[in-house]
């Protein structure tokens, strides 16, 4: 393989050659200082150095100089090239025109001397115009047309001047001559409108070079209009179109020399201003303005017709813009980039709208549901399989989101992983069913695109819920009620929870956190139980045991609704204590009474983790004479994952006693069967959340899911429960699939141990019989 290395001798080269190039160009910068300062003095004649063959030997110097650029620079060497060649070209014009003055003859018109000097413009065009094509790649309809009216105004106004001098001189001269001479005006004018309107295309790129070629080029049309006028000027006239030709071949020449300062990408670059083509506009008003008092030129006229028609072209195509630009700016100020959704922005303009209607007086009162959706475990996405995939997902929560929603909803992300959705004149009841329809759309897995291959991902959400005007009479209310809502949902791990202000409210929350400290002491907390039925025999083997709160003047409240704050203030260690005390004991009551069941407990993170645990249920056991066996500790896999080394060695302590651990919500986080091959668990508990759908239609995915789950934890010898059963066909399903234990609503709903009937026993051969029973008893049928 041939190694490739750098050349430093080859930059050191470059760099003497510059150097030589900006000395030469300095050398003559001093002359043609001396040679102004001579001619301003009026003493060339006595100067030699500064006759007309020594200027012209300058001129050819300067354009061989522009020559060489194009011959030694590789890339876009064109620009060099075509204007040194031009430059040449009038450098040529000077010489033959000395030569055909030799004798002190006037030169004819037209001559060899004019087919150089014209020859100057063709090839300073073509220089002008690959420039700029290099440098504006992408030349929009505004930028040519301001481009358009600068020239054609600036020619408008030249021609009001050059072409009534032109017409004069020429008067009954021959066509030949008249043709001539109007080529000068005509190659001016063009090249100027060239200069000023790439000036105004290229306005805001900041490129030196093509600034220096349009000075050279105003400098050129100053000697040339000199010229024109110059018996009528008289010395001024000479002298500044002596300097004029000599400065302007060295300006030019110089240009192409001169490099461009490299751009800043990281810079937006500044938009061209209007202030050459108004100039111009105003200038084509002001030629117009003049034909109208006196004889002007009807090129100029018409110039000047021509760029008052561009400019008004360019003033719809403005108005249009604009119009356009603040429609699609609105648009972009309420839309989500990422996911094409509304923004926090339309969020705060629809509730504005919503709350200002409201306080109509005649208005009809309206109301509003506010679900706040949290994203669960999105950063384990994010930082898992990288932000591309996180945003892949948001892409796909849209749709899929929008599906669940009636066509009058309104879906917002709120930013992150967090959403809104307006539920106008909605109650509790169907924002409720909405929440629930938004949850088990996100059971299906999200499939993503990685660099190396396409991953199946499931996510979770956590909605809170209030109502307006009830809950909160503005926006930033509501959505501070919803968030709280949706906080206590996360907290308590259900889909979703409802803002209730004596939950909820701060001095309420307080006031119940003081409250809860007295309901422990006065076992206020009572245990309900579920039971769980064997499906295979159809006898209930088991209970799991449900706290619930018998407030005095709140009724009973859900554990989801006091344990989160219960956890921040350091009471699940009291609480814990008080429910496997009363579970234990009522485990023993039922034994004494000839139905042994197994109890669970639910056990959360912070108590399991807590210093002295198995100890504390190793001595409830030995006090209320319960076998180890029959108690059962439910955890949740995120807990476990979170703390996976210590979770691991309680839970083998545990195992040692004889306890049985089981994993709650199995499927709802990221816990693997890997993970469960090193805990020392027992049983498995499916997540409600694949349970619901296991009948529904087209639901395959989480049909082999569930059979899959079954199969697999049997073989890591775990007893699967499944939780959430709610009819028949369900029931009669996981039988077939093989789970152990069922519990649900259509089993049993919780109640507390002295309502719970025990004695029903489904024998396994009448177990299809009995369901349809029961299905028949329920109504359902």
């Amino acid at each position: 393989m041939r190694k490739v290395t750098s050349n430093p001798a080859g930059r050191h080269s470059d760099g003497r050659r510059i150097t030589a190039v900006w000395v030469v160009f300095g050398l003559m910068g001093v002359y043609l200082s001396a040679y102004i300062g001579a001619l301003l003095a009026d003493v060339t004649d006595q100067l030699p150095m500064f006759g007309d063959w020594t200027v012209s030997a300058f001129e050819v110097v300067a354009s061989l100089m522009a020559i060489a650029r194009g011959l030694t620079q590789r890339p876009r060497r064109a620009v060099p090239m075509f204007i040194g060649l031009g430059l040449l070209m009038w450098a040529l014009g000077d010489i033959t025109l000395i030569l055909e003055s030799l004798g002190g003859t006037a030169p004819a018109t037209p001559s060899l001397t004019d087919v150089f000097y014209i020859g100057f413009f063709p090839f300073t065009y073509a220089g002008l115009v690959i420039f700029m094509r290099g440098e504006v790649r992408r030349l929009s309809t505004p930028s040519w047309l301001d481009g358009a009216v600068a020239g054609l105004g600036a020619a408008a106004l030249t021609s009001a001047f050059v072409f009534p001098r032109i017409v004069h001189l020429t008067g009954a001269s021959p066509m030949a001559e008249v043709v001539t001479n109007l080529a000068y005006p005509v190659g001016d004018v063009l090249l100027l409108a060239l200069a000023v309107g790439g000036s105004t295309v290229m306005a805001g790129r900041r490129k030196a070079p093509f600034l220096l070629l349009v000075l050279g080029i105003l400098i050129n049309v100053v000697g040339d209009t000199a010229n024109l006028f110059a018996s009528s000027l008289g010395r001024p006239g000479y002298v500044l179109d002596a300097i004029a030709w000599p400065a302007s071949i060295f300006v030019m020449s110089m240009a192409v020399w001169l490099r461009a300062r490299p751009s800043d990408p990281l810079r937006l670059q500044k938009p061209g201003t209007f202030v050459i083509p108004g100039l111009s506009s105003a200038a084509a008003l002001v030629v117009l303005f003049v034909g109208n008092l006196q004889e002007t030129s009807r090129v100029a006229l018409t110039l000047a017709t021509a760029t008052l028609v561009l400019a008004g072209v360019r003033l719809d195509l403005s108005v249009r813009g604009m119009r356009a630009l603040s429609l699609e700016r609105r648009h972009q100020s309420i839309t989500d980039d990422l996911t094409g959704l509304g923004n926090r922005r339309h969020l705060s303009t629809v509730l504005d709208a919503f709350f200002a209607e409201s306080e109509q007086e005649s208005a009809t009162p309206r109301h509003l549901a506010f679900l706040f959706l949290d994203l669960n475990n999105f950063k384990q996405i994010n930082d898992t399989f990288g932000h591309p995939a996180g945003d892949q997902m948001l892409e796909q929560l849209g749709p899929r989101l929008s599906s669940c929603l009636r066509g009058s909803d309104l879906l917002i992300r709120l930013g992150g992983d967090e959403f809104v959705v307006l539920l106008l004149d909605a109650d509790t009841h169907h924002a409720a069913a909405v929440a629930q329809r938004l949850t088990d759309g996100l059971v299906e897995p999200f499939i993503l695109e990685t660099t190396h291959s396409s991953i199946c991902a499931t996510i979770g959400a956590s909605i809170g819920i209030a109502l307006a005007p009830s809950d909160a009479t503005d926006g930033a209310g509501l959505l501070h009620c919803a968030d709280i809502a949706m906080f206590r949902a996360k907290q308590s791990d259900t889909p979703f929870a409802i803002y209730h202000p004596d939950l909820d409210s701060y001095g309420n929350r307080l006031l119940l956190l003081e409250e809860l400290r007295s309901a422990i002491d006065a076992h206020q907390l009572v245990l309900h139980y579920q039971p769980q039925v064997d499906l295979r025999t159809g006898e209930i083997t088991a209970v799991e045991s449900l706290l619930r709160w018998v407030h005095p003047q709140l009724g009973v409240i859900p554990p989801n609704e006091f344990l989160p704050f219960a956890e921040d203030a350091g009471l699940m260690g009291e609480i814990t204590t008080l429910v496997l005390t009363d579970a234990l004991a009522q485990s023993a009551a039922w034994r004494a009474s000839g139905n042994p069941l197994s109890v669970s407990v639910n056990i959360s993170p912070t108590n399991l983790l807590e210093p002295g645990f198995t100890d504390l249920v190793r001595d409830l056991l030995h006090t209320h004479r319960v076998p180890a066996g029959d108690l059962v500790l439910e955890i949740t896999e995120n807990s476990v994952i979170a703390e996976f080394d210590r979770s691991q060695r309680v839970i083998q302590g545990l195992r040692e006693l004889g306890i049985t651990v089981s994993i709650d919500d199995f499927g709802a986080g990221f816990t693997s069967l890997a993970h469960l091959s090193s805990l020392a668990v027992k049983e498995l508990k499916l997540d409600i959340t694949f349970i619901r759908k296991l009948t529904a239609r087209d639901n395959e995915h989480d049909l082999d899911l569930v059979r899959a789950t079954i199969d697999l934890g049997h073989a890591l010898g775990l007893r699967i429960v499944a939780e959430g059963i709610e009819d028949a066909a369900t029931m009669d399903l996981l039988a077939d699939l093989g789970c152990d234990l069922g519990q649900g609503y259509f089993i049993g709903r919780p109640k507390q141990a002295g309502r719970l009937d025990l004695a029903q026993r489904t024998p396994a051969a009448n177990l299809r019989e009995a369901l349809v029973d029961a299905r028949l008893g329920a109504g359902l049928e």
